[in-house]
């Protein structure tokens, strides 16, 4: 579910009406996303797999979402090799986010012991 609605909100942005283009709302929008670490706690510990993929999927919608809104606005304010060098450190460190994602992962996955 997680991908699928990953997939479904990268493509939000393209309708201009939807696309949030606010730095402050913007930065209220990703740190907002904390609050759902104590919903997926409670959620684990008292709900039923219904609230699970309800959380799941909303945390996929926002993560493509906020993905796409992030790359296109952050080079805005900035002029030429500025812009280059921006967008290619917001590749690279949403790259380093994917790598150290699937490393803790697999090291989850071995420490488990169910490997």
């Amino acid at each position: 579910m997680y991908n699928v609605w990953d997939l479904i909100s990268r493509y939000i942005p393209l309708v201009d009406c939807l696309k949030l283009e606010s730095r402050k709302g913007l930065m209220i929008a990703i740190l907002g996303r904390f609050l759902l670490i104590p919903a997926f706690y409670f959620t684990a510990k008292y709900g039923d797999q219904g609230w699970m993929i309800l959380l799941v999927s909303f945390l996929g919608l926002t993560n493509g979402y906020l993905t796409v809104c992030v790359m296109t606005v952050a080079p805005k304010g900035y002029k030429g090799p500025e812009q280059n060098a921006l967008g290619n450190l917001l590749v690279l460190f949403l790259l380093g986010g994917i790598f150290s994602g699937v490393a803790l992962d697999w090291l989850w996955i071995i420490g488990n012991g169910s490997f």
